[in-house]
């Protein structure tokens, strides 16, 4: 409804369907396609991720919100995996259409150090980034010495 409501006089009119497509699209990806990327990769973290990867395997996996107080700011988090015992497995960033970089880690690892202030254990915590674009030279280089976990759609799809 959100997406199309602003557009249906448009529609009424005869050739319309490309240009009020071309409006309509950014909306589109950004209500729809963007959160049910974040809903698959916490699906892929909860069924498909291997335990080597996380480190153990989730008993939950959600969306959350980690207040940091300092920054006056709160992050928000696209995949936050917990095992039985509740440790934090991962923490997790998606971007659909957005290739992935260092300062996406950065933010990950922020919301790291606020969990561990906030009396968590998270020594072992993975840094997942998944992305649907792809991942900067800088990321692929973290990740190569074991900073983060780049989850791409084939990853996704092959279950690894």
């Amino acid at each position: 409804m959100s997406i199309m409501r602003p557009e249906w006089f448009r529609l009424q009119r005869p050739d319309a369907a490309a240009q009020v497509w071309t409006r309509a699209r950014e909306r589109f990806t950004r209500k729809v396609v963007g959160p049910h990327f974040e809903q698959l990769c916490r699906w892929w973290t909860a069924n498909h991720s291997a335990g080597e990867t996380l480190g153990g395997r989730p008993a939950r996996v959600a969306s959350g919100v980690i207040n940091d107080p300092r920054g006056k700011a709160t992050h928000e988090l696209d995949a936050v995996g917990v095992d039985p015992d509740g440790r934090i497995l991962c923490l997790g960033e998606a971007k659909l259409a957005t290739v992935m970089n260092a300062g996406h880690l950065d933010r990950l690892r922020r919301a790291r150090r606020l969990l561990e202030s906030a009396g968590h254990d998270v020594a072992r915590t993975r840094l997942l980034c998944f992305s649907a674009a792809g991942f900067g030279p800088d990321l692929r280089a973290a990740a190569s010495e074991g900073e983060a976990v780049l989850v791409d759609l084939d990853r996704i799809y092959t279950g690894s």
